[in-house]
């Protein structure tokens, strides 16, 4: 339960904030916000995939719906940016990874969610598209309050924040939907990355 009020109440600042810029940081703070909260989801050949299975990596988590019209494929279009400059540096799949998980699963079947997959180039080596049942589901995005409501026109409406989370499972950055940048997202992996080399000395 403190895991869960901890992160409510930042994500609480975070909708008081929300008018923000998106200008990219070279030297980001990033505070440890909260111990992610765990879970057990199936990716698209049924397989399944721990949270803390990555540990020992960053990562950047995201809540999407394939039939989203509008800021859906935004992100995974700059997720798959983020993979292409993750993969230039060497840091793909070893030491960073991609996790998007559906907040529809009944319209986002294995299927539908691998061939989304593919439209934008998802390397299944780094790269996991998660879902469940809706029950088994609903924990999960409740524990991260990620709320979804039917809207007409909209399909979905819902927050889909995107978290970065660090080798350790702590989320260390919890990014705007609007203004989510993968410019700075690979600068604070890199953050990351080299708190976790420093600590190994």
């Amino acid at each position: 339960m403190q895991r869960f009020c901890a992160l409510g109440l930042v994500l609480s600042a975070l909708g008081a904030n929300a008018g923000g810029t998106s200008e990219v940081s070279d030297n980001p703070r990033l505070s440890v916000i909260a111990p992610a909260p765990q879970f057990k989801l199936l990716d698209t050949r049924g397989r399944t995939v721990r949270l803390s299975d990555y540990r020992g990596q960053a990562v950047i988590l995201a809540f999407i719906f394939t039939t989203c019209p509008g800021v859906c494929p935004l992100i995974s279009h700059q997720m798959a940016v983020l993979q292409s400059s993750l993969k230039a540096e060497g840091l793909f799949p070893g030491k960073a990874r991609l996790i998007s998980v559906t907040v529809d699963p009944k319209t986002d079947t294995a299927a539908v969610l691998a061939d989304y997959a593919r439209s934008y180039g998802a390397d299944a080596a780094g790269w996991s598209f998660l879902r469940e049942t809706p029950e088994r589901l609903r924990p999960v995005l409740e524990s991260y309050q990620e709320w979804t409501k039917r809207v007409p026109k909209l399909w979905i409406d819902h927050p889909a924040r995107i978290y970065l989370l660090d080798p350790n499972g702590n989320i260390r950055e919890i990014y705007s939907l609007a203004f989510f940048n993968e410019k700075q997202a690979l600068i604070d992996i890199r953050v990351l990355l080299s708190e976790r080399t420093r600590a190994a000395r």
